[in-house]
């Protein structure tokens, strides 16, 4: 971690198409990294504001809910609004996709 950032979740670099929906439409972007509690995403043209909700499909981790919690240089971060087993279900996805376990992940 970065001196300064206060991430109480680490964070797992990631590489995956996803789909963007909120209530204007349907945008594609990449999954740049995700972990317990929320995701970066990144494409072109992505501009979306704060607070916004909207839902991140991915083929991998399913479909995430959330808020954008703040714009990046080529994206968005995300905060998931997910309950407390849901969350569980996505560490084990996390965890798999990063160990490289029996879950086809690479």
């Amino acid at each position: 971690m970065a001196k300064g950032e206060k991430r109480r979740h680490v964070r797992i670099k990631v590489d995956k198409p996803v789909k963007i929906r909120d209530e204007k439409g349907e945008y594609e972007g990449q999954l740049s990294d995700i972990s317990y509690s929320g995701a970066a995403v990144s494409g072109e043209a992505l501009e979306f504001e704060e607070d916004q909700g909207l839902e991140v499909d991915s083929e991998e981790f399913g479909r995430l809910s959330g808020n954008v919690v703040r714009e990046l240089d080529d994206g968005f971060a995300m905060a998931f609004d997910m309950d407390d087993e849901a969350k569980e279900d996505l560490v084990d996805e996390i965890t798999g996709h990063r160990s490289g376990s029996d879950t086809g992940y690479d």
